[in-house]
């Protein structure tokens, strides 16, 4: 992929978003996601997001509560991307640097207490 793709997804042939991060380094997704847990609450929603990588810093657009019998399309699309409707908190180069070390560093100690449970 030379050129930035993203999706054009629409709920029941109403255009919700054109996502997209016109840059080199990102990361676009569609989650459609369906949860029931054990008390009986119970979740059907989509979630369309994504990451500028360049500076971690994580947006979205408009998804929301889905209900059954919904009908999802999603085109994939390589222009005229929406602005996110979120977009989270932007790091200074100084910050970043110091969260990657600090993952780096944390990472052993985490990887031990996932092989020991």
């Amino acid at each position: 992929m030379s050129k930035s793709v993203g999706f054009e997804v629409s709920l029941n042939g109403d255009k919700i978003a054109r996502a997209g991060i016109d840059k080199q380094n990102y990361v676009v997704n569609c989650i459609i996601g369906a949860v029931h847990r054990k008390d009986g609450s119970e979740e059907l929603n989509l979630y369309v997001g994504g990451m500028d990588s360049d500076i971690e810093n994580y947006v979205s657009w408009q998804g929301g509560e889905l209900e059954v019998g919904d009908k999802i399309v999603i085109e994939v699309i390589d222009s005229n991307f929406d602005a996110p409707t979120y977009k989270g908190v932007t790091y200074s180069e100084e910050e970043l640097r110091e969260r990657k070390l600090i993952y780096f560093y944390d990472t052993p100690c985490l990887l031990d207490n996932f092989l020991l449970n």
